[in-house]
């Protein structure tokens, strides 16, 4: 009997492959030309596919620019679902943002995260659409936390949550502001130690 289960996590394997070599090469077009400047058939063209076959991976060339924030965003979920469910949701977080603490190890991920961050900030389109994404992972790991207390019994209010979600990635921002150009992951995880401990919510104190 064909393992169906087997043969649909190699496609998927496949498609998120397909997709970084999209966006990897979306990058580099828009370092050299410009976001703006670069078309959606640029890409397809530089990747050998057509503006067809680019959009079954891509709904907009933003989403390509992006790629790396939604799979971002998917380790954090990830990442939130194997903490104990009796932990601080601000405890937590703390924990969720080691995912980005190991990717800073790496010189390559910095490099495009920084490249990415400097695309969006001379393209307004590409601006928003990052914030989009910002706001679409921050109100995920809300969902996420709301389903845990769920689980424990507890019914939080879910402005008083959101607040506490938008507080911590405030803290990974400056966290990473402070220790940008720093190549050793625990420069980054310090500097989050320091600054979510500066800034613990009291409910969790």
């Amino acid at each position: 009997m064909c393992d169906m289960s087997g043969t649909s996590e190699l496609r998927e394997l496949s498609r998120r492959a397909v997709r970084s070599k999209i966006a990897e090469v979306a990058e580099r077009l828009f370092a050299a030309k410009g976001f703006e400047a670069t078309t959606v058939d640029d890409i397809a063209k530089a990747v050998g596919m057509s503006q067809r076959t680019f959009f079954r991976y891509f709904a907009s060339k933003e989403d390509a620019a992006l790629d790396g924030f939604e799979r971002r965003s998917d380790d954090f979920v990830a990442r939130l679902a194997g903490r104990p469910l009796m932990e601080s949701e601000w405890d937590s977080l703390r924990r969720v943002f080691d995912v980005v603490v190991e990717q800073s190890a790496d010189a390559g991920h910095r490099n495009r995260i920084a490249a990415i961050h400097q695309t969006a900030g001379a393209s307004p389109t590409l601006l928003a659409a990052y914030l989009h994404k910002v706001d679409h992972m921050q109100q995920r790991l809300v969902d996420a936390l709301l389903a845990r207390a769920a689980e424990r019994g507890e019914t939080p209010d879910e402005p008083v949550l959101r607040a506490v979600v938008g507080s911590a990635f405030a803290c990974l921002q400056a966290a990473l502001s402070c220790a940008a150009g720093s190549s050793h992951p625990a420069d980054l995880a310090e500097q989050l130690d320091a600054v979510m401990a500066a800034v613990r919510p009291v409910r969790y104190v």
